[in-house]
């Protein structure tokens, strides 16, 4: 055994704490206030000044107290005018203290008043305290080695790029050898595919609690689907008629559902309240097309802003029945928006720019300058980053707050069309998005690498969302007219 620590010690350059640390920190334990004083006069030589005179009076605090309860109050007297320090900064302190010699321990109790620690049990807070004052290579900081082995888990956890199981726990065995998920814990499997749209399927969006999935199809109505648990989807409700559902959008608290179609002049925006079964309000829209919309987060009432590439930008304030104007932007050609929780909406304009606009003072400023025509975009729920979809240099991986470009990731074309893109999986550490070559292309956020091509569709995918409650589930829509739900293959019920 101490060949085995001798050779940690030359392999670390670490050694043992320090020995009087180790009998100081007995001693503040059992209550042994003068041999702990004696041993902090012992550590001048490598211990500043200030330091052990701050751990000198939380000690003598505590001989103090336990003085006053066993009726010694000359010698409680004594330590606060011979032993305690006169130094200014604990002039108030004492002062305090002084007070405490005219009580009746038996009445008021001492240790409560003065933060003092009575059993062996609370003074491991005092000794946490004093580790606090104390170099590291006098005394270790409490549980050192545990944190050490959390600190490794999550750093390999981070590097796995398949890590999903967000709740999961570090193991042994992750100390013999780096830690790996395996392809199980992935969504690769096709649990469901769901035919209920005659035609192709154009958009599908998680609700934020995650218990519901809105779907749009380019004829018929509007799907509500039910989550039932990490693998199962099934029929909720169905709005609206023989219209095309080109985009949608949720409110914060995924009671309202917005919808707007696509390219379609004669079509309203409906909201709907997605658990009475009903429209809870219209909004004219006559006359403008490829309408996109998003909800404000928090926001009651609820507001919703709609823009198009038509010039019309504008934010309503929704009640039952009723849409009232509240603001607007004139004259920019909006492709894709989305509102922040701070109040700001980020909007991508024909002229390849993200900016960002502030109804409440009618701001606005430029973010982010791309380098071809903006497609779509989507924003993390950090609201930290960006992912645009760029008609000539496929997905750019923005950061909003420096606007700058972190990566790209290729090999998914979607030529011209319109393709929504996610975030998702534990902690949002996934990219997903469709592709006209049928598939689903499914990235790590934190490099290019590609990790999954899921196959099944026969048509173009327009369209992939993760839920954001279960991160193991996802969901994809394609020009086949169906919708298929990915899991892993033997995924479990949260």
């Amino acid at each position: 055994m101490q060949e085995t620590v001798a050779t940690l010690f030359a392999e670390s350059g670490c050694r043992l704490e320090d020995s009087l640390a180790v009998r100081l920190r007995e001693c503040c334990l059992n209550g042994e206030w003068d041999l702990a004083l004696h041993i902090v006069g012992k550590m001048t030589p490598y211990v500043s000044r200030s330091s052990l005179l701050s751990i000198r009076v939380k000690l003598l605090e505590e001989k103090f107290v336990e003085l006053l309860t066993k009726d010694q109050t000359v010698q409680a007297l004594r330590l606060l005018s011979v032993d305690f320090p006169s130094h200014g900064s604990f002039a108030e302190r004492r002062n305090f203290l002084a007070t405490l010699l005219y009580v009746d321990p038996n009445n008021v109790d001492v240790y409560a008043k003065t933060g003092a620690h009575r059993s062996r049990q609370e003074r491991s807070a005092l000794v946490s305290d004093i580790q606090q004052l104390l170099p590291t290579s006098v005394m270790l900081p409490p549980c050192r080695l545990e944190q050490l082995l959390k600190q490794s888990w999550r750093m390999q956890a981070r590097d796995c790029y398949l890590h999903m199981a967000e709740r999961r726990g570090p193991s042994p065995e992750f100390i013999l050898e780096d830690h790996q998920c395996s392809w199980e814990d992935f969504p690769l499997f096709t649990s469901q595919v769901l035919s209920n749209h005659q035609d192709e399927v154009w958009c599908a969006a998680f609700s934020p609690c995650g218990k519901y999935l809105a779907t749009g199809a380019k004829c018929g109505p509007t799907l509500i689907w039910k989550v039932v648990n990490g693998r199962t989807i099934e029929p909720y409700k169905s709005f609206g008629g023989n219209q095309n559902t080109a985009v949608i959008s949720w409110s914060d608290d995924s009671a309202l559902v917005a919808v707007a179609a696509a390219e379609d002049p004669n079509t309203d925006v409906h909201v709907y309240d997605v658990h009475k079964g009903a429209v809870y309000c219209t909004l004219d829209n006559r006359g403008n097309d490829n309408t996109v919309l998003s909800f404000f987060a928090g926001s009651h009432p609820y507001r919703l802003v709609c823009a198009d590439q038509k010039g019309h930008f504008c934010q309503y304030i929704l009640s039952d029945n009723s849409a009232k104007p509240s603001g607007k932007f004139e004259g920019y050609r909006i492709r894709a928006i989305h509102c922040l929780k701070n109040g700001t909406v980020i909007a991508a304009d024909t002229h390849n720019r993200v900016r960002c606009y502030r109804f409440s003072d009618d701001s606005d400023q430029t973010l982010i300058q791309e380098q071809s025509q903006i497609i779509s975009f989507v924003v993390d729920k950090t609201e930290r980053h960006i992912l645009i979809d760029t008609k000539l240099h496929g997905l750019r991986l923005w950061d909003l707050e420096s606007a700058t470009l972190l990566r790209s990731y290729t090999g998914a074309p979607h030529h011209d069309f319109v393709v929504f893109s996610t975030f998702g999986g534990a902690e949002h550490s996934y990219i997903a998005t469709g592709s006209v070559d049928d598939k689903v292309h499914i990235w790590s956020h934190k490099s290019d690498r590609l990790i999954a091509k899921l196959s099944g569709h026969t048509g173009k995918v327009n369209a992939v969302a993760w839920n954001p409650v279960y991160p193991q589930l996802l969901v994809s829509c394609s020009d086949d007219s169906t919708i298929r739900v990915w899991t892993p293959f033997n995924a479990d019920n949260p």
